[in-house]
């Protein structure tokens, strides 16, 4: 018999021993609880529990998180008070900026894509901010009683509003802004009503596909509601045993995640996709909480889902899909959660809970050039052809505080809304007086921008 002579080979893997020799690209996990202390914002890695950061501010009210342009900023709404705080995300403190709104903020939400705007609940009525100016350009009440949940489409075009009266509307933003140019403009209406819960809106959540997918809205009557923002016709009525406290969905839309005020956390498999109507859900749902579940947060891939609860724990878990059988042709799937690990705990229930996929150093970067701008909120609600026009100048070499040096200087437009239709050679000396206005503004900006573009290429 011929004798084979096992050579043993050994697989060289990776050991990550620390943060330096990990993956550069992070799941951080952004945190906020209600009795944080001066640390009002804990960041960890989803993928070990470690943390990574944190952020010193004023404590947070719930469901005012938001992250602006693609991790640039934090944005957040103080409790119990009418002032927002922002941070750099680099920087441990928060930027000296006044952003001062009518109220007590109960939900907000920034757009991810294109010029940032901040939608801001403050009880029955939305302002909209636009956060390179700081103006107010518009405000609408519809609903009949404090707004609580406030979520934008991936495009940044839309956002959506829920509030205790169980309403939930589909807004438009370029309505706000054409009513802003509008003298007498009426109310700005919402571009779909979408349904109506019989209880307080608690979550709302979408697929990356936005605008043609859905939106979910969770309720505490016992329902989570699926509509198609297309048409704004109702898809589906998920039923429940319980309160749902929370919604959440992966970037697919195949799965909704739905936490409840008994702290367990349903998932309903969407493909197959059923009839439309009421569909009930019939498991009883992972015990994740002791009590409520607050936030949910989906990861990109959607393998892994994090939970925030009253018990003031946050833990991390992995979707695992088992066959279920078959539905007609189609393999169905019985989705379970498994807990990875704990990762913040012991600072009071959960308020906020985000998830963002960014780069390792960006946390930690001593400087960061960013594009975003956040300009201090205006207190003037008078006509928006009388405000002034902010440029941002940008250089290089030379460093800024937030990187931009901003010009301020009166358009004059004010003046010039009440001109007719006289021709050029019988303008009045008030009309010429507006043009030498506007002349003399534009040889101010040339200067500044000049001035300021050949001193960056000296020190460059």
């Amino acid at each position: 018999m011929e004798r084979v002579n096992l050579i043993p080979f050994h697989l060289d893997l990776p050991v990550y021993r620390d943060n330096t020799t990990m993956e550069p690209l992070v799941d951080a996990l952004l945190v906020s609880s209600l009795n944080a202390g001066a640390e009002c914002i804990q960041v960890y890695d989803g993928a070990t529990g470690t943390q990574l950061k944190s952020y010193r501010g004023l404590p947070v009210a719930r469901s005012t998180l938001c992250l602006v342009g693609k991790g640039a900023h934090i944005v957040t709404a103080q409790r119990d008070k009418p002032f927002l705080q922002a941070w750099a995300i680099h920087h441990h403190e928060a930027l000296q900026i006044r952003l001062v709104v009518p109220g007590r903020v109960d939900a907000m939400a920034v757009n991810s894509t294109g010029p940032k705007y901040c939608i801001i609940g403050i009880k029955e009525k939305l302002y909209v901010y636009k956060l390179l100016s700081g103006r107010l350009i518009g405000v609408s009440t519809r609903h009949y009683q404090p707004i609580t949940q406030l979520i934008f489409t991936p495009c940044g075009n839309y956002f959506a509003s829920g509030g205790e009266d169980g309403f939930v509307y589909l807004w438009s933003l370029a309505s706000f802004i054409e009513a802003l140019h509008k003298h007498d403009a009426p109310q700005v209406q919402p571009h779909f009503i979408l349904g109506q819960h019989s209880d307080k809106v608690t979550g709302l959540a979408m697929p990356l596909s936005g605008m043609k997918g859905f939106l979910v809205s969770s309720s505490l009557d016992h329902t989570a509601r699926l509509f198609d923002l297309l048409t704004g016709r109702s898809m589906y009525n998920l039923v429940t045993a319980s309160d749902v406290t929370t919604v959440a969905c992966n970037s697919l839309g195949s799965q909704i995640f739905l936490g409840h005020s008994d702290g367990t956390v349903n998932v309903v498999n969407l493909l197959p996709a059923p009839p439309h109507g009421d569909v009930q859900v019939s498991s009883k749902g992972v015990e994740c909480h002791p009590k409520p579940v607050r936030c949910l947060a989906v990861t990109a891939s959607g393998n892994r889902i994090v939970s925030g609860g009253d018990d003031g724990e946050v833990k991390v878990w992995s979707v695992i899909n088992k066959a279920a059988g078959f539905i007609g042709n189609t393999k169905a799937h019985d989705p379970h959660l498994a807990l990875q690990r704990v990762v913040h705990n012991g600072r009071g229930p959960i308020t906020n809970l985000s998830l963002l996929h960014i780069h390792r150093e960006a946390l930690t970067a001593t400087e960061v050039d960013s594009k975003e701008i956040i300009a201090p909120f205006s207190q003037d609600h008078s006509s928006p052809l009388d405000a002034p026009i902010i440029v941002p100048i940008r250089g290089r070499g030379k460093e800024h505080h937030q990187q931009f040096d901003l010009f301020n200087f009166s358009s004059g437009l004010s003046a010039l809304q009440n001109t007719g239709g006289e021709g050029m050679s019988e303008l009045s000396n008030d009309h010429q007086s507006s043009i030498n206005q506007l002349q003399a503004a534009n040889t101010q900006l040339f200067k500044f921008a000049l001035k300021h573009i050949i001193d960056e290429e000296r020190d460059f």
